[in-house]
């Protein structure tokens, strides 16, 4: 590496910064304040680089010993195929005239650095096993220091404790301090000479003995100690592990414990600074938000080694306050309700700005993790300070949720940055929102409110329509189903049930005239989905207050528009449903009436079946697109006239069914000509069955033989007679 042709960029050995290579002594790092970091990064790159050709020159010597090896093996093996053909065959160089050809020479093995397709398969060595440690990972030598430096500070507490009384306060004074100065030196000590495990265990013990010592001269009243509170002297115990860790530190850069120490030390500190008086909500929630800050300053200046205890005391803290401040807004008066949300979304956005701007590598979805916790708290602080307006307050955290929904589901369409790191966020905030909202109104029975919010969402559904194609179809039938639900919340409050049944069929009627306009579209089948679904809920609320008329028109409206639809869209079943919608509608309003002649509810029962068989009346089979509808229109009104007799419905009922036996006959229609002469043939021994009996017994003795003798004497004619009329009925369609 010639550092002198031109500057060339190195890493400093412990923080990673980077640094300028020089071949000598050079500046220290800015960062960890490393001597001589520049040359120190730069004797380490050469090592680095002269360990990687060292390892490629190992890989290629591997390569070649294994391809010579295999090269052997292969020689050693005679080839059996070559040996069986030698049998078979003669000898060419016996044969008369043949020239033999020189043999090849087997071409020796190169020896070099050159890689010979390598077969790892052959000679290759068996896995060391990994050596195992005690709990998980933990060395002999760490189990040693860390149960000496336990053993060494209970001691230090067993003799406070014990032995405190029995020496003078000289000796007892002298004695902890040159203890824990001891241990402080010889963990300096340690590290100076590379023992980085054994200055670790030692600094933590220092550190232990430290503050055993300042308890002790409270205890005996040195200096004063015994006369401070008991906060004030825990904030100077924590300012003198501080100092201490701190000033240690600059001597020992490679021990850890002093710095994490200073900074364990200096989490609590800032809220025993609070006064008693102070000690409120809002305060203690700015003064955890502020230790979030400044361990968020300290993993920005300090080594990466202590970014990340720095990164999780931020990360705590942070958690911690957003957490008491969402609390405290929903808990407090208005004001503390208030100051606390502002102070959980300063917190919230800075928090996300910090995640992302941080170091920290290690934490892959900690920026994700970050928003969505930011997101979720702050939503949740909000509704608390907006729920202290009341019911305003709660509708608008609902108008809240449904703003952020939209904007999440119109993400859909954005960039995948934006996506990836804003919808799952505004999602659950949405979700939170929304639910408290429904949650509390329904609670307090707010309906009119509750139908606002639907109305709303109706809104918002119709807009997301518009913007994205692939979710129309869903989106337009929600937001005809929200406007029902709308309007069944006004009826709970506001509306009778006959006005909420019209407002749902005239809804649904809409729907169903957009869904025609909009024929093979995505969103059609899902717009006469959901108008359906409306249009059907409209009956049962009106006929909850026996407003049958009303019910009929109703049911009529909705009947109308699925059969506009059906005919439109070509959809047979929505054609069917429209069919006996209407039906049923006018069998409503027939009863409603007190109407009784049958002919009102039969008669719009086969006019809806003929409508329904369509193309079919000439297609297909009579039976299956004439038969339901001559029935239901005939028999009734058949059965009817046999139980009371009437001129004039005798009279329809004779023509009718002789017009379709006549039109059976003429189109060739084996349901129409069948049915018609069925109910001619009941209408005439109806009317003639009671003459017969008038008749004097010899006449009816005299018709009957002359009957038996024509039909003697015509047999074999009226017989076939018969088979062609039979065949003849058969043969009709």
């Amino acid at each position: 590496m010639n550092t002198s042709a031109s500057p060339v960029t190195v890493a400093c050995p412990t923080c990673a910064t980077p640094m300028f290579a020089v071949a000598g002594p050079g500046p220290a790092c800015p960062t960890c304040g490393l001597p001589a970091a520049g040359h120190a990064g730069y004797v380490v790159a050469r090592i680095e680089a002269t360990l990687v050709e060292f390892r490629s020159d190992r890989d290629r010597l591997l390569d070649s010993l294994r391809a010579l090896a295999t090269a052997d093996r292969r020689a050693a093996q005679p080839d059996t195929a070559a040996t069986e053909a030698s049998v078979a065959e003669p000898d060419p160089d016996l044969v008369p005239g043949h020239h033999p050809r020189p043999s090849p020479q087997l071409a020796a093995p190169v020896i070099g650095w050159a890689p010979v397709s390598p077969d790892p398969a052959v000679f290759e060595p068996p896995p060391r096993p990994a050596r195992r440690r005690l709990f998980h990972g933990l060395s002999p030598q760490q189990l040693l220091l860390g149960t000496g430096a336990v053993l060494l500070v209970s001691a230090a507490i067993a003799f406070v404790a014990v032995a405190w009384g029995s020496l003078g306060l000289v000796v007892q004074a002298t004695t902890l301090v040159v203890l824990t100065g001891s241990v402080c030196a010889a963990s300096v000590l340690a590290a100076r000479r590379g023992l980085r495990t054994t200055g670790e265990a030692l600094a933590m013990a220092g550190l232990a003995l430290l503050v055993v010592d300042l308890v002790a001269a409270r205890t005996k009243g040195v200096a004063g100690l015994d006369q401070l509170a008991g906060r004030a002297h825990a904030a100077l115990t924590l300012c003198a592990v501080i100092a201490v860790g701190l000033a240690l530190h600059r001597i020992a850069r490679t021990t850890l414990t002093w710095p994490i120490g200073a900074l364990v030390a200096t989490q609590p500190l800032a809220f025993l600074a609070l006064p008693e008086a102070a000690r409120v909500p809002v305060p203690l929630v700015a003064t955890a938000l502020l230790v979030s800050a400044f361990n968020v300053t300290v993993v920005r200046g300090t080594a990466a080694r202590l970014a990340g205890t720095a990164t999780g005391f931020a990360g705590l803290w942070w958690g911690g306050g957003t957490v008491l401040g969402t609390v405290n807004a929903w808990s407090g008066s208005y004001v503390e309700s208030t100051l606390c949300t502002l102070l959980v979304a300063v917190a919230a956005g800075a928090g996300v700005r910090a995640a992302r701007s941080a170091r920290l590598e290690r934490f892959g979805r900690l920026p994700v993790m970050s928003d969505v916790w930011a997101g979720t708290v702050v939503t949740i602080a909000l509704c608390g300070t907006l729920q202290q307006f009341g019911t305003v307050g709660m509708l608008l955290t609902g108008v809240l949720g449904l703003g952020l929904l939209t904007f999440a589901v119109m993400l859909r369409g954005a960039t995948a940055a934006a996506r990836e790191r804003l919808s799952i966020p505004a999602s659950i905030s949405a979700v939170i929102a929304t639910g408290l909202a429904v949650a509390q109104l329904t609670e307090g029975r707010d309906w009119i409110e509750l139908a606002v919010l639907a109305m709303l969402a109706a809104v918002c559904s119709v807009s997301v329509a518009v913007r994205d194609r692939t979710i129309r179809g869903p989106a337009a039938a929600l937001a005809v189903v929200l406007a029902g639900v709308a309007v069944l919340l006004l009826v709970a409050d506001v509306l009778t049930a006959p006005q909420g049944g019209w407002f749902l069929a005239i809804l649904a009627a809409s729907a169903l005239g957009l869904a025609s306009t909009r024929v093979h579209q995505v969103e059609e089948r899902w717009l006469a989905g959901a108008a359906t679904i409306v249009g059907l809920t409209a009956g049962p609320l009106t006929a909850t207050s026996f407003a049958w008329g009303q019910l009929a028109i109703q049911l009529s409206v909705t009947g109308a528009a699925l059969l506009a639809y059906g005919r439109a869209a070509t959809n047979r079943p929505a054609t069917l449903v429209g069919l006996a919608d209407l039906v049923v509608a006018g069998w409503i309003g027939a009863a409603g009436l007190s109407v009784t002649t049958p002919e009102v509810y039969t008669l719009p029962a086969a006019f809806a079946l003929l409508l329904a068989s369509g193309p079919g009346l000439r297609t297909a089979p009579s039976w299956s697109a004439w038969g339901a509808p001559l029935l239901v229109g005939l028999v009734p009104s058949t059965v009817l006239v046999l139980d009371q007799p009437d001129a004039l419905r005798l009279v329809l009922i004779a023509l009718v069914a002789t017009a379709c036996a006549v039109g059976g006959t003429i189109t060739h229609r084996q349901a129409p000509f069948v049915i018609g002469l069925g109910v001619l043939a009941t209408l005439a021994v109806s009317e003639l069955g009671p003459y017969a009996t008038l008749l004097p017994r010899w006449i009816s003795l005299g018709l009957a033989g002359i009957v038996l003798l024509a039909v003697g004497a015509t047999y074999e004619r009226r017989r076939a007679q018969a088979r062609e009329a039979v065949a003849w009925v058969s043969g009709l369609r």
